[in-house]
């Protein structure tokens, strides 16, 4: 079985966490429209795929595991948060 370097490592933990930053941002920008579950499937696929390469970083480093974690993190509040909340209230 080959080996990945830690540049190799590195650059797939990156990519990974930049996919699933899109898709966040996607899955907010078209929280309305027809597409809206497609897009959210593909958000809760690179969730998880976040999630496994935060599991995997613990391995190589702190960090590492704490960029992923963070990336993580941006995700979940990205799904969550609702930024229109002020808008019905008046404000």
């Amino acid at each position: 079985m080959p080996e990945f370097g830690p540049s190799t490592a590195s650059w797939c933990l990156a990519g990974v966490q930049v996919m699933g930053l899109t898709s966040a941002w996607l899955t907010r920008l078209t929280h309305q429209s027809a597409c809206a579950a497609s897009y959210q499937r593909v958000f809760y696929l690179f969730m998880g795929l976040v999630g496994v390469a935060t599991m995997a970083a613990l391995v190589m480093g702190p960090g590492r595991c704490i960029a992923c974690g963070a990336t993580l993190s941006v995700m979940v509040l990205a799904a969550t948060w609702d930024f229109g909340a002020g808008r019905d209230l008046g404000l």
